[in-house]
């Protein structure tokens, strides 16, 4: 067996590892934030995606809150 070392790339981090660190690398605190990050940004890319075209009363009245403000009005 040889003494080649295999290198791979960190997809979250976007480095080179050597497989033997791997696991240190993935247990790391700023592997972690980074991954939370780019859940986070999937996660809202597809909510976007879903909401797109949503004509639900929630979304029709976040849309006109800007025209009519009911709190200084006091009326509908």
């Amino acid at each position: 067996m040889s003494g080649a070392t295999t290198i791979l790339r960190c997809n979250i981090c976007d480095i080179l590892i050597e497989q033997i660190e791997v696991a240190q690398h993935v247990a790391g605190r700023n592997h972690g934030i980074k991954k939370k990050v780019a859940e986070f940004q999937e996660m809202n890319a597809l909510v976007r995606k879903q909401y797109e075209n949503d004509v639900s009363i929630a979304s029709a009245w976040i849309r006109n809150l800007h025209e009519r403000d009911f709190l200084s009005s006091g009326r509908a």
